[in-house]
């Protein structure tokens, strides 16, 4: 009898410490589970820049400016090439090779001038003429309207509907290189047609159904921050060819770049101001 009651009492402490292991597994399980659900996303940071137009001084100042800061990437926004010829990207490729993260481009009104077709382009930088790219939270959406006679062409804004459509949950980025509906248009003109003017039209339509956080582009050599269908978005083409004469000439130049930061959903954009030796805080 005593012995039975012995193995009873051994079979209980047994079972004890079985249910006590799996009771701190399971508390811990849900204390980590806690801690990742309430624990914010990390941040993304990055560098913006446009219309360098081939390789010049100013560019190469703001890639060695870039080089050491800790960018998930840089987004070139176009014209990356004055006339879209081969040699020009791949000179533009060998200098963005010396920083030590990526490069991703968007396709502008410069670079098929010579190749229309997009294929010395493509082959030059290994994009489509679309795509999408996800760092962490950030889903960055790279768009092709570089021709004015067509604008958004009608399969690449089926793709967005569709992709805007499946991350609903991400922080949506878009950048393309010509801008529209900027302010003062009616008063200085625009760079669009009819047929453009019919894809920036449903090109609007889309966002507003769909959560977009930031809107990029260049085409004008300048830094303007502005609205487009309630989205913010922004004008960066200081990437060194200079000011158009509708903005000033040459007297008038900005050259910079953007430095990006997207923490949790919330996108905060700096501006930097570049001159030949340094690169300083815009004012």
């Amino acid at each position: 009898m005593r012995r039975w009651i012995i193995s009873l009492f051994l079979v209980l402490l047994a079972d004890l410490a079985v249910y006590g292991w799996l009771y701190r597994h399971q508390v811990a399980t849900i204390t980590r589970s806690i801690r990742q659900a309430v624990q914010p996303p990390p941040s993304v940071r990055f560098a913006v820049v446009g219309d360098n137009h081939g390789v010049n001084p100013v560019y190469r100042q703001i890639i060695s400016d870039i080089r050491a800061q800790p960018y998930a990437f840089l987004l070139n926004l176009a014209d990356t090439s004055e006339r879209g010829e081969t040699a020009e990207f791949r000179a533009v490729k060998e200098l963005e090779a010396t920083l030590p993260f990526p490069v991703y481009h968007t396709v502008g009104s410069h670079d098929i001038k010579t190749d229309p077709t997009r294929g010395s382009f493509i082959q030059a930088f290994g994009h489509d003429r679309w795509y999408a790219v996800d760092v962490n939270q950030v889903r960055l959406i790279i768009l092709d309207n570089a021709d004015r006679k067509v604008g958004f062409p009608a399969a690449e804004l089926d793709w967005l509907e569709r992709d805007l459509a499946a991350h609903a949950g991400r922080v949506n980025l878009i950048a393309y290189h010509r801008p529209f509906d900027l302010p003062l248009a009616a008063v200085l003109g625009d760079d669009e047609t009819p047929a453009s003017r019919l894809t920036n039209a449903r090109l609007i339509d889309i966002i507003r159904r769909f959560q977009v956080s930031e809107i990029f582009t260049a085409h004008l050599h300048t830094y303007l921050p502005y609205t487009l269908a309630s989205v913010p978005a922004v004008v960066s083409g200081g990437g060194g060819d200079p000011a158009q004469f509708v903005l000033g000439g040459p007297t008038n130049n900005y050259f910079h770049y953007l430095d990006v930061t997207v923490s949790g959903s919330t996108v905060t954009i700096r501006p930097v101001r570049v001159t030949l030796d340094s690169a300083t805080p815009a004012e």
